[in-house]
């Protein structure tokens, strides 16, 4: 620390008569004007006050020294300040070089779209007489279709370099907080204008027959593996370019198997079935798998099950009017009962987690029967939170989260064709009238609670069976929904789902008893 120094010279000091003489008494008398306080010898001698008086040197060595422990506890102030404003600083410095980072790999990703994109509309008018002579003699559109998918390959491509690069920084949102341009690109990636428009579904096989009911279906991260139901038994086939090659047959349940989901990390998935049990399986390689113990911690049929995005606890829903919540270990291929949701009445038909997995809703086989749940961290479980007003007195089968703060329901009643939307509000999920949407009229038809709703959001794509049909839905930049394409399969009796990425739907019907395949592209 620097050393303290007076700004006057003791020589500037007057005393009170002027003497011209040297300072050597101060006297501590507040009323005194601060130059009429210093006395010489001679003032002494004619001196009277109660006032306390003191030597000039003393004064000046406990003036210096409240000086010096002021000066310390002001210095100390600063220098932490300083440490802080550096501290800003670094993290400025290492915002900016993200930030630039950031930018400078946005624009090369889209400066690298466009190259790719003004490269082939260079390809595009160079063309064969002999290839668009035979097309127009066939009545084909070939050329142009797959002009129309390498467009759509580019765009899908660099999407997701793009969202990749954003996801990077998100990961990392503790030490580089992006904020608002983060939050931005995110909503540009979600309502990207290649995303918002129709879609075509072009078939690709229907030659797999299958006699035997199949109540589910799902697929490994790859999606080079699909998984299905026959009865009491699941199949494992090999999924290519939309065609399916049966691998094995799993056989373990003791009746119908209902519901199915895969691990999104590791080669394993769990069933659930009527015969109440719940089972983990895990590829050893590539044609066996091993089965886990079967859990019949519900005393009725499993009728659906839920990952977590950890894949470290399921949820599975019962006809015994249970939730139940079990750790998973997929490593070990086993699960532990933790704890049962006990709110609902009648059988559970459908749940789903929002994206920051703070809300579970389910939906049960009863009027008003949509319920929140929210996770308590200080109790480290969820727990009911309420029952959710809906505009109409109907028990639900579907309900699957878009949002954090959004989730769409479909009712069972066959006199109701219509999807309902709930956005969370004044901290209560409530439905939104303007955003329901109208679905094809059939009051002949029963729904069926399997065929669970699938949300893509990278391909902005919800996946809806009810009824007879197959609804591809998309959420446009108004936030409202829009039916993109509709699939009539002439029964209720549907099950299937997408891949992952989604470029495929899959389904068996009870009406020509085989596997369905088409291929989803942007028209």
């Amino acid at each position: 620390m620097s050393k303290s120094k007076m700004i006057e010279t003791e020589e500037n000091f007057q005393c009170l008569s002027n003497h011209n003489e040297t300072i050597c008494m101060v006297v501590l008398d507040p009323k005194l004007d601060k130059n009429k306080k210093f006395f010489c010898i001679s003032c002494m001698n004619n001196f009277e006050s109660d006032a306390k008086t003191i030597g000039l040197q003393r004064m000046q060595e406990i003036i210096e020294q409240i000086i010096d422990t002021n000066n310390n506890e002001c210095e100390k102030i600063i220098n932490e300040t300083i440490q802080q404003l550096m501290k800003c600083n670094t993290i400025t410095e290492e915002l900016r070089t993200s930030f630039l980072n950031l930018f400078d790999s946005i624009i090369g990703i889209t400066s690298q779209w466009i190259t790719n994109l003004q490269d082939l509309k260079e390809q595009q008018n160079l063309y064969s007489f002999y290839e668009e002579l035979d097309n127009y003699i066939k009545k084909k559109n070939t050329n142009f279709i797959q002009r129309k998918k390498l467009i759509n390959k580019i765009n899908n491509d660099s999407m997701l370099k793009l969202r990749k690069t954003l996801q990077d920084y998100h990961l990392n949102k503790d030490k580089f907080n992006l904020g608002e341009l983060k939050q931005q690109f995110f909503k540009i990636i979600q309502s990207n204008q290649f995303h918002q428009g129709d879609i075509n579904l072009q078939q690709i096989d229907q030659s797999v027959k299958q006699t035997d009911s199949c109540k589910a279906i799902v697929f490994d991260s790859s999606g080079s593996i699909m998984v299905s139901t026959k009865d009491n038994d699941i199949q494992v086939w090999k999924f290519e370019n939309g065609t399916i090659q049966l691998i094995n047959t799993l056989v373990c349940h003791t009746n119908l198997v209902s519901c199915l989901v895969y691990s999104k990390k590791q080669n394993s998935f769990i069933s659930g079935s009527v015969d109440n049990a719940i089972i983990c399986w895990q590829r050893i390689n590539q044609i066996d798998w091993n089965y886990s113990y079967a859990y019949k911690q519900h005393t009725k049929s499993v009728k659906c099950i839920l990952l977590n995005s950890k894949e470290d606890i399921l949820f599975s829903g019962s006809d015994d009017t249970s939730i139940n919540v079990w750790k998973v270990e997929f490593n070990q291929n086993q699960l532990t009962y933790l704890y049962s949701l006990n709110q609902h009445k009648n059988s559970i038909n459908s749940l789903s987690l929002n994206k920051s997995e703070n809300y579970l809703v389910s939906c049960a086989q009863a009027q008003n029967g949509i319920i929140i749940w929210e996770y308590q961290s200080s109790q480290n479980k969820f727990v009911y939170k309420y029952l959710v007003k809906q505009s109409i007195q109907d028990y639900g089968l579907k309900v699957q989260f878009i949002k954090d703060n959004q989730f769409i329901w479909i009712t069972g009643d066959k006199d109701i064709d219509l999807m309902y939307v709930f956005e969370l509000k004044e901290r209560v999920f409530q439905e939104n009238l303007e955003k329901t949407i109208q679905l094809d009229k059939n009051n002949q038809t029963l729904d069926d609670f399997r065929f669970p709703i699938v949300y893509n959001e990278e391909k902005n794509l919800i996946v809806v069976r009810h009824k007879t049909h197959i609804y591809i839905i998309r959420q446009m930049n108004d936030g409202k929904f829009k039916i993109v394409n509709k699939l009539n399969c002439n029964k209720n009796t549907i099950f299937g789902t997408i891949t992952n990425n989604g470029d495929y739907l899959v389904f068996w019907d009870d009406y020509n008893k085989q596997y369905s395949i088409y291929e989803l592209y942007e028209k």
